[in-house]
């Protein structure tokens, strides 16, 4: 309870600590003894935290161990109810503490008389380890004793709630309380303000960027529209031209492109990358990797390895025998090869006599920050500088991504312009920043926001400072938290807001899902230009995004000053780089020895590996660090993210992880969880798809908290007729099997609250199911399979399939035999239909979908030999898929439908002989890919298509025969080749 805690009194110390904190300027931080004060103050907020945190585990465990005394002893919880209180109460005097010793520290010198104060805008704690509190037996005299400097080098991280390690005796003190304490974390964040480096962080324990897991860069940071106001499509169509062409000599062209900080070099180079010219000359074969400053030849060359189809393991491989497959890869092609932040010769040298071999016919092109010629690369023609805007594209650009539409030409607003014209300075990079700050304020406001900005010295690098430290407070820590990744990472939406809910970022608000205010979130950094969509999903929603390269080089000092979290890789010293008490641990690569010293994760919250090699290493690491951190009872981890390792070992404790949010296994390929995994109390979300997992414990059922549940076609054993509500909170339910020994009347239709519901389903009587499903109107997303015994497609039902009552749905993925198309909802985004074997023709209804963005008919899915599509239907439709309609001869499309379509994507409809006029003429239309078509088909669409401005693709594949389970052979055939080889 508030009492028991003694919330209130030390809610009003730490605000009176914000208070103070609000005082600093810039100039005090550079204060010695400030610093020291600085730390005082991440300490005491580590503490609360901790205290609390701890004693709950305790108690968790003390309950575990002896239940019956710990549910009938009052004496009992009254005892453990005092020791947490007089702790409690320590808190705030030791805050008052820290305070009065700025006062006699720092003096009148702490008060500012202007400028910009930075937060960091922690809505959780910090940290601070290893610090004693000194009981001589009176509150009063109860001293915090910080520790050594050297020690308060292993400080690694800030938690996800307000946290600090508070010790008597130096034994771990317990918490009585089952629910954490959760102070006001708006009002917490500006307690972690400072931008003030803390003293003795370890250079080498700094981010060692070795592995940088660069994802081919398929977007581009602007739009086409933005490119034109950058004016830079003539360079585009340049570069293009000049990386087409062959040198006399018959080598492929070397091309620099140069330019300083946020002058858009990476910005044309994507702009040429994605070209369609680029992508029909190199037939789709291109390769970006981004170089990280702590160059790695070998990892620069793996990572090349995988992007050019070569599925070999090449871990265990040395730098030559690497270079020497990655010429076998490239011998006789032409790939496109991007280099991007190339930073000194030294990094060119040590890649140049791969390209430059006379076996490689690969164009290559290298992103520089130096307009010097790298070697080999020859001036003037390979050199492209990239010049300033000018003050019209400049202008333009500001005013779009501000969201103004209008300048007045008074004399005041003239001067203004001139002013924000001189802090862009001509870079991209900074008039987009500052006008996307702008972008978030209310009409009424943004010109006196404005003035308000430019009311400082300006320099060319603080654009970037002061668009995160004019962020909310409650949104830098989810902006830090993206330097945990790899630098150009390509990060899962989907899972960074699971791990920003789990870690405690979001700001929770009455009456709103967290799944929704996290999604405001993100959309507001994106606003601000700040993260960006790296890949869409062909709805047009963000699958994936990365944080600004130049912000994550800004942020990255920062986020290890307050020691959000700790990098190992294998070019760190073990015993110099490898910190004590580790809040947050990311792995890069092997970790020999490192967990040799089990206090060093005593207070461990979050463990995140990248460490994708497919070896038994990283699996043994992981069970070596678990089962230590749990047998010596540290059990305070929260976030256990192992997406992409391979197999790693869980210990069968893993229930004792008390405190444990979030369980990433997916793409670990791992045989079978620990049965005590449905112990763990706090579990929001469970992710094991893509592993060989085929059973949960029944105990999972009981969750009370579990939100998000990603299954690899697991089939469940639910206990029937519970007097409880099973699983209240669980709103992702994917990967489910059901079959007739499932219960679904009275077992999964309590599920009521899903979101999202993937399902394959093998039932003789499926009305239950289908009954249940319509009546979840929360749904967004929904994937139906029916299979039989044997895995063959099967039916939905004799009668019609009614989803019309699911007004929320977007998504719709239906596989199995239809007697006709079901009752949809109007607001339908994207629907796959699969072995459908509709004979009726679906376009009218489909037609008729207002919001519809992506159609898919696959395989069967319509057995007709004729289809239309309605005059005037299809007003939103981006993206067609027709595959393997093997029936189907004429296609017409009426006047006016499918005015926004962009891609048209046929495969294996070996009776279609032509695509429709109107859709051949449509000025929207982007994209045409041609996979096993009749070679009449590809000649008449290549007659038609050959003078239109688009990519063009033709591909042939051997698919195999139907035998066995044709739905296993249908997932193999839209099972991206990149998913079979990720490992």
């Amino acid at each position: 309870s508030d009492e028991i805690t003694n919330k209130g009194v030390i809610k009003k110390a730490l605000e009176e600590m914000r208070g103070v904190i609000a005082n600093k300027n810039e100039e005090q931080g550079n204060n010695k003894e400030f610093k020291e004060w600085a730390e005082g103050c991440l300490h005491s907020l580590y503490c609360v935290e901790d205290t609390v945190e701890s004693f709950a585990l305790d108690i968790a465990r003390q309950n575990k161990k002896w239940s019956f005394l710990m549910n009938h002893s009052q004496v009992l919880k009254n005892f453990m109810a005092c020791k947490l209180t007089k702790k409690m109460e320590r808190i705030p005097s030791d805050i008052k503490r820290v305070i009065n010793k700025n006062h006699k520290g720092t003096g009148e010198q702490s008060v500012c008389s202007s400028g910009t104060t930075t937060y960091m805008g922690n809505q959780n704690g910090g940290e601070a380890e290893d610090g004693d509190i000194e009981d001589h037996n009176s509150e009063d005299s109860a001293k915090v004793r910080l520790i050594s400097p050297k020690a308060q080098c292993s400080y690694p991280t800030i938690p996800e709630r307000e946290e600090l390690v508070l010790e008597v005796d130096r034994k771990p003190l317990r918490c009585v309380s089952d629910v954490p304490l959760r102070l006001d974390r708006e009002k917490q964040a500006k307690l972690m303000s400072t931008n003030i480096p803390l003293r003795c962080i370890s250079d080498k324990s700094l981010w060692l960027d070795r592995e940088t897991h660069a994802k081919l860069m398929y977007t581009n940071s602007y739009d086409d529209e933005e490119l034109e106001m950058l004016g830079i499509r003539q360079e585009v169509y340049d570069l293009v031209e000049r990386l087409t062409m062959t040198a006399d000599d018959g080598r492929a062209p070397i091309v620099q492109i140069a330019g300083k900080m946020g002058s858009g070099k990476t910005t044309l180079a994507r702009a040429v990358y994605r070209s369609r010219k680029i992508k029909n000359h190199f037939e789709s074969r291109c390769a970006w990797v981004t170089i990280s400053k702590e160059f790695n030849k070998s990892d620069v060359l793996q990572n090349l390895l995988k992007q050019v189809g070569d599925s070999k393991d090449s871990v265990d491989l040395t730098t030559n025998e690497l270079e020497t497959r990655l010429l076998e890869c490239l011998n006789g092609k032409n790939y496109l090869i991007v280099l991007d932040d190339v930073q000194s010769d030294k990094m060119w040298e040590g890649l140049r006599s791969v390209f430059l071999d006379s076996r490689n016919g690969s164009t290559l092109l290298l992103i520089t920050t130096s307009v010097s010629p790298m070697g080999y690369v020859s001036p003037p023609n390979c050199i492209h500088e990239v010049k300033k805007l000018s003050e019209k594209y400049s202008w333009s650009l500001f005013m779009k991504k501000a969201g103004w539409d209008t300048w007045e030409e008074g004399r005041e607003h003239q001067d203004l312009k001139q002013r924000v014209l001189k802090v862009c300075c001509g870079l991209p990079l900074n008039t987009v920043l500052l006008g996307s700050m702008l972008s978030t304020e209310g009409d009424t406001n943004r010109f006196d926001y404005l003035q308000k900005i430019l009311c400082r010295n300006w320099k060319t690098k603080d654009i970037v400072s002061v668009s995160y430290t004019n962020l909310p407070d409650h949104l830098k820590l989810c902006v830090l938290y993206l330097v945990l990744f790899p630098k150009e990472y390509d990060i899962p939406v989907r899972r960074l807001f699971r791990l920003w809910l789990s870690e405690g970022f979001v700001n929770l608000k009455p009456g709103k899902f967290p799944e929704d205010v996290v999604q405001e979130n993100f959309d507001y950094l994106v606003k601000q230009s700040l993260i960006q969509i790296s890949k869409f999903r062909s709805d047009g929603s963000p699958r994936r995004c990365r944080l600004l390269g130049v912000l994550h080089d800004y942020l990255l000092p920062k986020a290890q000053n307050i020691r959000l979290f700790h990098v190992h890789c294998s070019t760190c010293s073990t015993e110099d780089s490898f910190p004590l008490n580790v809040r947050r641990l990311v792995e890069h690569a092997s970790s020999k020895n490192i967990y040799s010293d089990a206090s060093r994760f005593k207070h461990l919250r979050s463990y995140l590996s990248f460490n994708f090699q497919r070896k038994d290493t990283p699996a043994k690491e992981v069970g070596i660090l678990l089962s230590r951190v749990i047998t010596k009872g540290f059990g305070l981890l929260r976030v256990l993210d192992l997406e992409g390792v391979y197999k790693p070992s869980l210990p069968e404790n893993l229930g004792d992880l008390f405190h444990l949010r979030y369980l990433g296994l997916r793409w670990t390929f791992l045989d079978a969880l620990p049965s005590s995994v449905g112990d763990l109390p706090y579990l929001e979300t469970l992710d094991v798809k893509h592993t060989n997992i085929n059973n949960l414990p029944t105990s999972i059922w009981k969750s009370k908290k579990l939100r998000h549940l990603n299954l690899s076609h697991i089939r469940l054993d639910m206990p029937k007729h519970s007097d409880t509500d099973s699983l209240p909170t669980l709103l992702t339910l994917w990967g489910l099997s059901v079959d007739d020994d499932s219960p679904v009347k009275n077992g999964l239709d309590r599920l009521r609250n899903l979101r999202e519901a993937g399902i394959t389903f093998c039932l003789k009587n499926c009305d239950h199911l289908l009954n249940w499903i319509s009546n979840l109107t929360s749904l967004q997303s929904l994937r139906l399979r029916s299979i039989n015994d044997i895995g063959h497609p099967s039916h939905f039902g004799d009668e019609s399939l009614s989803l019309s009552s699911l007004s929320n749905l977007s998504h719709l993925n239906l596989l199995g035999k239809l007697p006709n198309l079901p009752d949809l909802p109007e607001g339908l985004k994207v629907v796959t239909l699969s072995l459908s074997n509709l004979t009726e023709d679906p376009m009218p209804i489909l037609g008729k979908l207002e919001h519809l963005n992506v159609l898919r008919l696959l395989s069967d899915s319509y057995m007709g030999k004729e289809m239309v599509c309605p005059q005037g239907g299809f007003k939103e439709l981006r993206v067609l898929k027709i595959w393997k309609l093997k029936n189907l001869e004429k296609w017409n499309v009426k006047e006016a439908a499918m005015e926004k379509l962009k891609e048209i994507n046929i495969r294996c409809c070996n009776k279609l002989m032509s695509i429709p006029e109107r859709l051949r003429k449509k000025p929207s239309l982007r994209e045409l890919i041609i996979t096993n078509m009749p070679e009449e088909f590809k000649e008449n669409v290549h007659q038609f298509m050959r003078r239109r401005d688009l990519i063009l693709t033709f591909k042939d594949y051997d698919l195999p025969p139907y035998r066995g389970s044709m739905l296993i052979i249908f997932l193999m055939k839209v099972t991206p080749t990149s998913s079979l080889l990720r490992f």
